[in-house]
């Protein structure tokens, strides 16, 4: 979180600013002794054992004054107090949580949508015109059971975006006594007069529900702009900022909106979404763990967070980008 701050967004990007730091010391740490590109993303994942070598602790040390070698790697939301000196991390407050959900969404419980996908109904014609069974269209091709495995509604659910909203949800259930419902996209489509978290980028409808009733949205999703590429679209925020996946990184996107102001000032959608196999997910996973970091630098406004997720693991995230709108145009 703290890298995401100043700007520190890959490997190259820290060692440069790692020298800048070794070389104020007394004595002096000569450049090459960062670490390497492997420990750089174990010191990021939160699930260090131990501390690194001493050298490091003091270089560290250096770039961040006044937080401990200790809270530095932590994960934000549960350093204990006494490891920094300034606000940004701290633990946060079931009203901070509630502050960020808005007040609806306190007060009369919040939807968790997911988005479904069902057969053409070509593809349902020609099972039918084969005899096979709608239950017989899916298998498990990895079980430990030779039985037949059936199920009774043919249904598609997108797995990371599932990822992600398990995420969520173990938050609220941890934070909060709000009543949680789950509905698909299809559902809450037809009765979105309600305030939501939905999960899936052009994949759920809420998604384009917003992108269609708002006259100046934060985000836009175009076309790709590499013809042939393994994603076929792109991420455009309206400050003209623009984010593809790539086979290393997927993007992902948090975006707390309101959707009616005038009629709901108390309502917020927070859309959770992505582009990639991880793009969702590792939204997910960040909304999850740094919601506070967006409620203290956002506020009451309406936002879009940008966030890079590496692509084996959720919860290899940083925060790339956040924009703000602000309160004479909301």
């Amino acid at each position: 979180m703290l890298l995401a701050e100043r700007h520190l967004k890959s490997h190259p990007d820290f060692l440069a600013a790692y020298d800048r730091c070794a070389a104020q010391l007394d004595p002096i740490i000569p450049p090459g002794h960062g670490p390497a590109k492997a420990q750089y993303y174990q010191w990021l994942s939160g699930r260090m054992i131990g501390l690194p070598r001493d050298y490091h602790c003091r270089v560290l040390a250096k770039m961040f004054p006044g937080w401990t070698v200790e809270g530095l790697f932590q994960m934000a939301n549960s350093a204990p107090a006494g490891t920094r000196s300034h606000g940004v991390g701290l633990p946060a407050t079931d009203t901070e949580l509630e502050a960020f959900l808005g007040p609806e969404m306190v007060t009369n419980g919040t939807t968790l949508v997911y988005p479904t996908f069902e057969l053409t109904s070509r593809s349902v014609d020609a099972l039918q015109a084969a005899k096979i069974p709608l239950q017989r269209i899916f298998e498990r091709k990895a079980s430990a059971f030779t039985a037949r495995h059936h199920i009774d509604v043919p249904v598609m659910l997108t797995e990371n975006d599932i990822r992600g909203l398990l995420y969520v949800f173990s938050l609220l259930q941890r934070h909060t006594s709000i009543p949680i419902d789950f509905q698909s996209d299809r559902d809450i489509v037809a009765h979105c007069d309600r305030p939501y978290i939905s999960f899936g980028l052009s994949s759920n409808d809420c998604t384009h529900v917003y992108l269609a009733s708002v006259e100046r949205p934060l985000f836009t999703i175009r076309d790709s702009l590499a013809e042939g590429g393994p994603y076929v679209e792109h991420l455009e925020l309206a400050d003209g900022s623009r984010y593809e996946s790539s086979d290393d990184r997927n993007i992902g996107i948090i975006a707390r909106v309101r959707p009616s102001p005038d009629l709901h000032p108390d309502r917020y959608w927070i859309i959770c979404a992505g582009m990639g196999p991880r793009g969702t997910s590792g939204a997910g996973w960040f909304l999850a763990n740094y919601w506070s970091s967006l409620q203290q630098r956002a506020g009451d406004r309406e936002f879009v967070a940008v966030i890079g997720v590496r692509t084996y693991s959720d919860q290899m995230v940083s925060l790339e980008n956040l924009l703000m709108k602000s309160h004479e145009s909301a």
